[in-house]
């Protein structure tokens, strides 16, 4: 017996962190920015494709820190 996985496009970390990121009205370069990665970088990890583990940290850190900041 095998198990299946089945991920939709609103359960991957990109997708949310893409929907954090406009719910805090932050454009794509202006989180670049904040976080000291490339802009690419942004939408490789919005769109859950590979890339620095680093880079997936530094981003979520900020996002992180936009959302608490309250």
């Amino acid at each position: 017996m095998s198990a299946v996985l089945t991920f939709t496009r609103e359960s991957m970390l990109g997708f949310k962190a893409r929907k954090l990121r406009i719910a805090e009205h932050i454009t794509q370069r202006e989180l670049a920015d904040m976080a000291g990665v490339p802009l690419d970088s942004v939408d490789l990890f919005e769109h859950n494709l590979p890339m620095p583990l680093d880079y997936k940290r530094r981003i979520l850190k900020v996002l992180w820190a936009e959302k608490t900041k309250g």
